[in-house]
């Protein structure tokens, strides 16, 4: 199964295109109109590709916007899904800032940790939606953002324009980004903060200053919104401060002070997390996260999957066939070396604590089970495989750019890139439908059915 079962009370909405033809009509529209707005009066290059890029995605998930505030994206209720608008309906986020040493006895504080981040943003959503339209909002929004702060990156590191937006694709639009707004709970989708957190470390490392600080300041929005992103962020700029101190290369004191700073700013979030973490309210052993949640919850080697998706529809075959051009051509590129050491490190951390089955083991993984304070509670390694895709999808925009492609060969790549993403992606069993709301609410007794 690629996911949880459904629940008897779900309902899916009536959305298909014969259904309602004036919804997919609508975000044809709007799509369409976006896209042209990139190339009206040539706005500058980020905006341009900003709106071309939410132009595109309007269209692509129609009819999402349509019905952004009367039904539910993705399968409802799963327990990820209805449980995060029951916490958020609760009023968790604003009772731990308001009172973070009370949180330390709140089970619900105890149970989510301090990664609410995503919960503030419902929360500015909901200042003009329904709570569940401001989780829609934020499906619509975070694949847009994924492939723009991937652009971002590329642009940052190619000085290509188009390129980069293609190659960004893939990395916002996957499969496996659709398969987590579906059922669970939304900050999984929120991918952007990796690349855009690379793209101003590689801006620190360029011309240091205060892109400094602009790095460390998003690892730390990052880790408040999601714990998993920050640890692969971390180990990706650990990575390669650490390749460029062995080759000395030019900048690398600028990356250690991108890595010195986003650890200072991120303490305060580890030491409330530690602190979270003690007490008798515990939701596992450090055994049972090992063997009931990260060895399962890992890329696969046999069969190939990335967290129980096939690998050839939850990566863009043609991204790929690129990435792996990109790699032969160039391996004596510097960029293309250090992102190949990086992306490897990555991988293998997302293979999880076993190799192969539960009898050989990952040496990598239990090295940083037991040298990172909390990573025993990591129960989903496949999220560090987002900073292996990322990287390997840069290799393939360095290579259009040093063949500089041309605009018409581009314009085929992405009309195969959407092509595949309709096929490979629109089709999967994973791919959200729409659900009709129903009623949630925490039950009284969920803490006791939740902590042991």
């Amino acid at each position: 199964m690629y996911g949880p079962p459904p629940d008897p009370r779900q309902q899916l909405a009536p959305v298909e295109i014969f259904d309602d033809p004036w919804a997919y009509g609508l975000c044809l529209g709007v799509g369409l109109a976006l896209t042209a707005a990139a190339w009206w009066r040539r706005p500058p290059a980020q905006l341009r590709a900003a709106l071309f890029i939410l132009g595109q995605t309007v269209v692509l998930t129609a009819p999402l916007l349509a019905f952004l505030d009367r039904y539910v994206y993705g399968s409802f209720p799963t327990i990820d899904k209805a449980g995060s608008l029951a916490f958020y309906l609760d009023g968790v986020h604003v009772r731990m800032l308001a009172h973070p040493l009370q949180s330390l006895t709140d089970p619900a504080a105890r149970l989510i940790g301090v990664h609410i981040g995503h919960l503030w943003v419902t929360q500015a959503f909901d200042l003009f939606l329904s709570p569940l339209g401001a989780f829609n909002a934020q499906c619509l929004l975070y694949p847009a953002l994924g492939w723009w702060t991937a652009y971002l990156l590329f642009r940052e590191v190619t000085g290509r324009e188009r390129a980069s937006v293609l190659m960004g694709f893939p990395f916002g639009m996957g499969l496996h980004i659709f398969r987590d707004l579906n059922w669970y709970t939304i900050e999984k989708a929120a991918v952007f903060w990796l690349p855009l957190y690379l793209w101003l470390a590689y801006r620190a490392w360029r011309r240091g200053g205060s892109w400094i600080w602009l790095a460390a300041g998003v690892f730390a929005l990052s880790s408040w919104m999601n714990l998993y992103l920050g640890l692969v962020a971390a180990a990706l700029i650990a990575t390669a401060a650490m390749c460029m101190l062995i080759c000395r290369a030019e900048g690398s004191q600028r990356i250690l002070g991108v890595l010195a700073l986003s650890a200072l700013f991120v303490a305060p979030l580890a030491v409330w997390q530690w602190a979270l973490l003690q007490g008798n309210l515990t939701l596992g052993s450090p055994d049972r996260f090992l063997f009931e949640r990260a060895a399962l919850d890992g890329f696969s080697l046999w069969p190939l999957r990335w967290n129980r998706l096939e690998l050839h529809r939850a990566l863009n075959l043609v991204a790929m066939g690129l990435a792996g051009w990109g790699v032969i051509v160039g391996r004596r590129d510097g960029r293309v070396r250090l992102a190949l050491v990086c992306g490897a490190v990555l991988f293998m951390l997302s293979l999880g604590p076993f190799l192969w089955g539960m009898s050989v083991e990952n040496p990598l993984y239990w090295l940083a089970r037991a040298g990172v304070p909390g990573f025993w509670r990591v129960a989903k390694p496949e999220v560090f495989f987002h900073g292996t895709w990322l990287l390997l999808l840069g290799v393939a925009a360095i290579q259009l750019a040093r063949v500089n492609a041309s605009g018409r060969a581009l314009g085929v790549l992405y009309g195969l890139f959407v092509l595949a993403w309709l096929i490979m992606v629109r089709t999967h069993p994973a791919f959200p439908p729409m659900s009709v709301p129903t009623q949630t609410h925490l039950a009284p007794d969920w803490a006791e059915s939740v902590f042991q």
